[in-house]
């Protein structure tokens, strides 16, 4: 039973939240920027407070309880609700704020380079982009637009198609040369870079090639699309990637740090502008997707 009726401080929230999602303390302190141990001891003391136990603890992970999962909702829900009302005070108050979701990948080697052409001819909004693999929740987190690959059908959302996707396999010049590759066969000579949420991977590059699935000597799981891309710049096996249709490596990378491992094999993806139809930005919104089309194409 919780030892208290009043509601434990809702600065525990956010640690219990993060973990909550993730499954993982650690991986909740990265996300906070703060040490595992300081996420264990914010979640005891939650746990103190509301007389129970919120996760089951194992050696290697972490699960919810019947009773974590209960406070995993009410504390998402707080948090979303925060972070809404927060986004609308400064919406009336402080500086008008763009805020564009988009994988890191997207995010690091496509639009924050050019970013300061869309802050040239809206000097006075303050552009946040976010990145993240995860796909963005309209509903819990304040944000006005989004980069998503798809069909282009989301509930709520509209979309504005901004380009195809094209599947590229990159990989270090020198670990291409001591094994080169011709075929998905060949890869048995290299690690697999493999991403963690993958909506399209390599079993799926298989089949739209119609080849056996590759198997690689070993295999490297990143959490994200541009980890897989800097595990394959370090030369530690081939990464599968998503570009815009007829992208040049080479003027994206004028150092050639990546050779295309083989020719770029086109996907039934295709990259979407999306946002809410009510959100109220239509002027920026406009802008926006127009930039980050004409980036991607």
């Amino acid at each position: 039973m919780p030892t208290a009726k009043r509601p434990p401080p809702l600065q525990l929230l956010p640690a219990f939240e993060a973990a909550a999602r993730l499954l993982s303390f650690s991986k909740a302190a990265q996300e906070l920027h703060l040490t595992t141990s300081a996420i264990s001891q914010q979640i005891k003391q939650l746990e103190t407070l509301l007389g129970q136990p919120l996760f089951r603890r194992f050696t290697r992970r972490v699960e919810l309880t019947e009773a974590g999962q209960q406070f995993a909702t009410v504390a998402s829900r707080t948090l979303a609700a925060y972070r809404q009302g927060h986004a609308e005070f400064i919406h009336l108050f402080g500086k008008p704020q763009f805020r564009l979701g988009m994988t890191p990948l997207i995010a690091h080697e496509f639009v924050m380079p050019r970013v300061e052409g869309f802050q040239a001819r809206h000097p006075g909004v303050v552009i946040s982009i976010e990145s993240r693999m995860e796909v963005v929740d309209f509903e819990a987190v304040p944000i006005d637009a989004a980069i998503r690959v798809g069909d282009g059908q989301w509930a709520g959302l509209t979309a504005w198609p901004l380009c195809e996707c094209e599947a590229v396999l990159l990989a270090a010049p020198s670990l291409i040369e001591h094994h080169p590759v011709r075929s998905l066969k060949d890869l048995g000579n290299h690690t697999l870079i493999r991403r963690r949420r993958e909506q399209f991977g390599w079993e799926e590059l298989a089949a739209l090639m119609a080849e056996p699935e590759p198997c690689g000597k070993a295999e490297l799981l990143v959490d994200s699309d541009l980890a897989a891309l800097h595990a394959a710049e370090r030369g530690l096996g081939v990464a599968l990637s998503f570009f815009p249709a007829n992208t040049s490596l080479s003027q994206l990378w004028p150092d050639s740090r990546f050779v295309s491992v083989l020719p770029p094999v086109k996907t039934p993806l295709k990259a979407y502008f999306v946002f809410r139809s009510n959100n109220g930005k239509s002027e920026l919104l406009r802008d926006a997707f127009a930039w980050i089309q004409a980036l991607l194409n």
